[in-house]
């Protein structure tokens, strides 16, 4: 029988949602794009207004259904409908906004519950080389009590997006496994060495997709 698993991909207008959607997805991405009528506040053409959706089929036929949400305050009232059945979520920031913390703590709030379980993953675009920068945002998470991996990324790039995807499910059996309270089964292991052939300078993982493993052993306890 095909399973089918949600994934999110949050974050501010223009982060890169549907950029990195379109990274990954085996279909063209059903967009809800239309003209943005607030240029002044971010300079782009385009904007969500309902969601972006791609997909990615896995050799056993199994499927993983990309959600990008609108970045926009005013469509919030659609965040905690899409967040529902969510397996897990891909956060996106953007360190080179002139007040990139102030916009991620608008989804750190509104998202608290998923990231606070654990299932997601944080990926930020744009950072300074600076030593540190990426610590800042580590900081910022602990805060607000939420443990997840944090990376620095180009959403442009297929196999930075496989990285967050695979490192994401690496992320959900660790909770398993912490939620079990026994040893790690060898699972999480296995699983990580699917973001270096995934998302590595050599070759890449087959059909270019996040290790069909990881979903399965995260799926065993998601609900």
């Amino acid at each position: 029988m095909v399973q089918e698993y949600k994934l999110l991909f949050a974050g501010g207008m223009g982060v890169g949602k549907t950029t990195a959607i379109s990274a990954v997805s085996e279909i063209p991405p059903v967009s809800t794009d239309v003209a943005n009528s607030d240029r002044e506040a971010f300079d782009k053409e385009l904007t969500t207004v309902t969601l972006d959706y791609g997909r990615i089929t896995l050799p056993s036929g199994d499927r993983l259904r990309l959600y990008g949400i609108p970045g926009q305050q005013r469509f919030s009232f659609m965040w905690a409908m899409l967040e529902h059945g969510a397996m897990g979520m891909v956060l996106l920031a953007d360190a080179s906004r002139p007040e990139p913390f102030a916009e991620l703590e608008i989804f750190l709030k509104a998202f608290s519950k998923l990231l606070r379980s654990g299932r997601a993953v944080l990926g930020v675009g744009r950072l300074s080389k600076r030593r540190g920068a990426l610590d800042k945002y580590v900081a910022k998470l602990a805060r607000r009590k939420i443990k997840i991996p944090v990376f620095s990324v180009d959403v442009r790039k297929k196999k930075d997006v496989l990285l967050l995807l695979d490192a994401l499910f690496t992320q959900i059996e660790v909770v398993e496994d912490d939620y079990r309270g026994g040893e790690p089964s060898g699972k999480t292991a296995q699983s990580a060495s699917s973001v270096s052939d995934s998302a590595g300078d050599k070759k890449p993982a087959e059909n270019d997709k996040p290790s069909e493993k990881t979903v399965r052993n995260a799926n065993e306890t998601t609900v």
